[in-house]
């Protein structure tokens, strides 16, 4: 009964079926929880995910004397597995993958002797790999992956002669690969990725002393010593060794391996060429080198995978290899070969092949020329297979071909910082799925892009360092999930839309080096993603299959920034260069989570208001070159973030506040230069007696203070008695 939509409990007649032996419910949308059957040999209830298998309930009650399959994955157990695991000792294979299983594993577990597969990955186990793991000496494949094991991998393992999978993955492992591993004749996948073991391990003695058809290594903190000697097995079908610390060349036999699909070098210290022979594998269809030191160039055409029905995954990103680009796999499915020196034009034929990949990235090169209208091509579905397309970084020319309105599905275009001229073309209006569009630093002009408006999807928009010129349109406010809205250094003018302030999920607007005039909207405060600080440290766009490469340009701490990446608690307003006049709203004081504010060289007037003194995640505060007068709040001495402050040529006058934190800020004074009516420290200015004074961080100041004041009503008690 495999896969049938039942959604309901599993029917109480089940439980009448005392002799039934073999019971098949997976996929079933099964909810409660599972019946004794004391004949059962084998149980099947996977993919319920509303159905709580409770093992402790089925196991600590009842006896499974004939169970010998148990299969439960992605149900929920959300208990440790029972040390009554016992009651089923007859158990072949127990599979409780994702079943939010917690703690460590019971000992009883390592009693079921006659236990041939293990899975328990995708849970929540803790603890170590006990020694005593060796008593499961009938066991062939082990899978503890994606949990929270520690400590070492136990030597013991390598008595377990039958294995032939193990996977240890994406835990905190430490310690060394057990070298005995090799004795494991009958091992042929072995995946230990992501953990945080070390040691040196040797390749040449994994790949001739076992039968290995999948190692991967990735991600730990293991030396790959993958000495010179000739390999005397090439049966290996993947070989993932990413950040190994792998130098020198790629020897040329492993072009000997001729079964393998997938080889992983990346982010390593790998140079010289990479062989030629590796890009006629026959059946590699993923192949990543990206990171390395590679140099030279790549064959004027890549072969891969004669399977057509098989989608190449290719990168070799963040190298230094050169030339003219490759012509791509027919069947690409991935393709990077950003960060390299590539150069000349994208040819049509490379456009063509690539208009049918997922994901395809040539940023960060030396390319000229058109985009070739061939990388999108109308079709009569409502699919393309282009997600993810980025050219940015190059030297690319002419304009944006009307074409790229074809690929319907994009969710990332970035044309960034070329020398693209002219109208963006309306015809992007059809790609209705963007989230993430970058045209920033070329030469585009004309209004503000009117299709934008359809986008209804998009989160980050960057326009800046452009030519256009415009209003900004009152329908950006209807954008809901714009979190990102660059449109610095263009020429737009009028006012800022009090629209805008309907973004609740903004968190960075850059409306600098423009022509805008008027005041700031007044509802600044639901602006909702900034009233508080949030402690996301996520790369900003890594919630795609592949990362989003955001390319930011600000002015932070007073000085332009390129963000290369951003996180999750990035925030920023920046409406700096502008002529925009009136007074700071008071309710700019309920954006908490803000880390940079800038509003320098407006013509903003009147006082600071005293609500900024709230705004507790302020890293940097420049309202230079504007208008403003009267006192500094003494309020913004408590933002203790504060790295970088400036209020410089304004009209502000008194005493400047004093506090333990904000005294540092500008020991030379800089950030209070051109306001000759302020005094007191840093400046050099001595306030006049009865200056309206802050509150000062000594005691003894403040009874100076209060002396200065009563010499001061004296004086003019005398002068007006006199």
């Amino acid at each position: 009964m495999n896969f049938n939509y039942l959604n309901s409990p599993i029917p109480i007649q089940v439980a009448n079926l005392t002799s039934l032996s073999i019971l098949h419910l997976s996929g079933c949308q099964l909810q409660d929880s599972v019946p004794y059957l004391p004949q059962l040999k084998e149980l099947h209830v996977s993919w319920n995910f509303d159905l709580h298998a409770y093992l402790t309930f089925m196991l600590e009650e009842h006896q499974w004397p004939k169970l010998e399959i148990l299969d439960t994955s992605k149900t929920f157990v959300g208990k440790p597995i029972p040390s009554s695991i016992s009651n089923a000792p007859l158990l072949i294979s127990l599979f409780a993958s994702r079943c939010s299983i917690q703690e460590s594993i019971p000992s009883s577990i390592y009693n079921l002797s006659r236990l041939q597969s293990l899975d328990l990955s995708e849970n929540n186990i803790t603890g170590y790999i006990p020694s005593s793991i060796s008593n499961l000496r009938h066991l062939q494949f082990l899978n503890l992956s994606i949990n929270n094991f520690q400590g070492h991998i136990p030597k013991s393992i390598c008595k377990i002669f039958f294995l032939k999978e193990i996977s240890l993955a994406s835990n905190k492992l430490t310690g060394t690969t057990p070298s005995c591993i090799t004795m494991l004749r009958n091992l042929q996948y072995l995946d230990l990725s992501q953990n945080s073991i070390g040691g040196i391990t040797s390749l040449i003695s994994m790949i001739n002393d076992l039968n290995l058809t999948s190692l991967n290594l990735n991600s730990n903190n293991i030396t790959v010593d993958r000495n010179l000697l000739p390999w005397t097995k090439y049966q290996l079908e993947s070989l993932e060794l990413k950040s190994c610390n792998m130098k020198g060349y790629i020897p040329t036999f492993i072009c000997n391996l001729t079964h393998l699909k997938s080889l992983d070098l990346s982010h390593n210290m790998l140079t010289g060429a990479i062989p030629s022979c590796i890009f006629n594998l026959q059946t590699l269809n993923n192949i990543d080198l990206a990171r390395n030191y590679f140099q030279g160039t790549l064959p004027h055409q890549l072969h891969f995978s004669i399977d057509q029905n098989t989608r190449v995954s290719f990168n070799l990103s963040n190298n230094n290899l050169h030339g003219p680009l490759p012509l791509p796999p027919q069947n690409s499915y991935t393709f990077d070969l950003s960060q390299n020196v590539f150069s000349g034009e994208i040819s049509v034929e490379t456009g063509k092949r690539l208009s049918g990949a997922h994901f395809v990235s040539l940023s960060g090169n030396k390319l000229l020329g058109p985009i070739p209208a061939s990388f999108c091509v109308k079709v009569t579905t409502a699919y393309s297979d282009l997600n993810y397309l980025d050219l940015s970084n190059n030297q690319l020319s002419g304009t944006v071909p009307y074409s790229v309105g074809y690929c319907i599905s994009l969710f990332s275009l970035n044309l960034g910082r070329n020398n693209f001229t002219g109208n963006v073309p309306n015809e992007l209006e059809q790609a209705r799925e963007l989230r993430y569009l970058q045209l920033n630093d070329n030469s585009l002009n004309g209004s503000f892009p009117s299709f934008i408006r359809k986008l209804e999807n998009l989160e980050l928009l960057n326009l800046g360092n452009n030519n256009f010129e415009s209003s900004i349109p009152s329908y950006i406010g209807s954008l809901n999930g714009l979190a990102i809205l660059s449109l610095r250094s263009n020429k737009f003018w009028g006012s800022i839309p009090s629209e805008i302030t309907k973004l609740n999920q903004l968190i960075i607007v850059d409306l600098s080096n423009n022509n805008l005039t008027g005041p700031i909207p007044n509802k600044v405060g639901n602006l909702k993603m900034l009233l508080s600080r949030t402690s996301d440290t996520s790369s900003y766009g890594n919630d795609l299959a592949f990362a989003v490469d955001v390319q930011l340009q600000m002015v932070i701490k007073g000085m332009i920034i390129q963000l290369e990446h951003l996180y999750g608690y990035s925030s920023g307003i920046d409406l700096s260069s502008n002529i925009l006049e009136g007074n700071i709203p008071d309710e700019m004081g309920l954006l908490k989570g803000l880390s940079t504010l800038n509003l320098s060289h407006n013509h903003f007037s009147g006082l600071i208001p005293h609500s900024m003194g709230n705004m507790t995640g302020l890293d940097s505060l420049d309202l230079n070159s504007n208008n403003l007068s009267g006192q500094i709040p003494q309020s913004l001495t408590s933002i203790d973030s504060l790295g970088y402050f400036n209020l410089s040529y304004n009209n502000l006058s008194g005493k400047i506040p004093r506090g333990s934190h904000f005294d540092t800020l500008s020991l030379d004074g800089s950030a209070f230069v051109g306001n000759y009516l302020l005094c007191g420290f840093p400046t050099e200015n001595t306030c006049a007696s009865g200056e309206e004074d802050g509150i000062e961080v000594e005691e003894d100041n403040d009874q100076d203070d209060v002396k200065e004041k009563l010499l001061f009503y004296g004086v003019i008690f005398f002068v007006i008695h006199k």
